[in-house]
């Protein structure tokens, strides 16, 4: 065997090796749930409504239906960024005395042609449990149609929450709200919520859905390296070390 093939073959081991070990340390930043969107950037004038870097969704026949999740720092709170790929992150805490969170989701709905509520539901489904990968099984669901009161046309949903609101998890309203199975929210807790927005037909089928996380933590993250990029460092200097024994040879 020739000193290339043999060098060859050692770096072969050296990535399986290094793939071996990134399966099993893992990767940061799973998400618990997966961002979907059509679309992630500004949204053109939503009445007020706070619009920069949404997650949009399109669906209809001529795709004029809309949905669309964006969140945002509440008042003068610390601002909110983003992946650019669906996730947020934020800085943990309340204001306004301890009734809101430093940041608000914002909701944004609007059904195809002269759709109605009548035609259209609209769904958000909210985590309060910072921990990840929570089963969308177990996230709270708003029925917006039914707490925006009666149908009317066009089937529109234009609103901004934050987690610490009455309404999510607490005093749940019969065939409007359905409280997840995590029912305490601590606004100070350091994790990552899912928000997911559908819009589905009477019948239950759903149209589109827009799904994004955010992550709550220090506004400094820590620069260490995680264990499997450590790992994946010290494979490289081994691959390193092989290659220089290599041409001294």
């Amino acid at each position: 065997m020739s000193r290339c093939s043999s060098f060859m073959g050692k770096l072969g081991a050296i990535a399986s090796v290094a793939a071996v070990a990134v399966s099993l340390v893992g990767l940061p930043g799973t998400a618990s749930a997966t961002p979907t969107f059509d679309v992630f950037g500004p949204l053109p004038g939503t009445l007020g409504r706070p619009n920069e870097q949404a997650a949009q969704s399109l669906f209809g026949q001529f795709f004029d239906g809309f949905l669309g999740l964006s969140v945002t720092a509440r008042a003068s709170n610390p601002a909110v960024s983003d992946d650019g790929a669906g996730t947020y992150f934020a800085e943990p805490g309340s204001s306004n005395g301890g009734q809101s969170t430093t940041w608000d989701f914002n909701v944004y709905a609007a059904g195809p042609g002269n759709a109605t509520f009548a035609d259209i539901i609209f769904e958000l489904r909210y985590d309060l449990d910072p921990g990840r990968d929570t089963p969308e099984s177990q996230l709270g669901t708003v029925n917006l149609n039914g707490a925006l009161g009666t149908p009317r046309a066009p089937a529109q949903v234009i609103a901004s929450f934050n987690l610490l609101d009455n309404v999510f998890g607490f005093g749940a309203i019969p065939g409007v709200i359905t409280p997840p199975t995590f029912r305490d929210f601590d606004a100070d807790a350091l994790g990552e919520y899912s928000f997911i927005l559908t819009a589905s037909t009477p019948s239950n089928n759903e149209l589109a859905r827009v799904a994004i996380d955010v992550n709550v933590g220090p506004p400094e993250p820590t620069t260490l390296p995680e264990p499997a990029t450590l790992a994946l460092f010290g494979l490289g200097l081994a691959g390193l070390a092989i290659a220089r024994r290599q041409r001294r040879r």
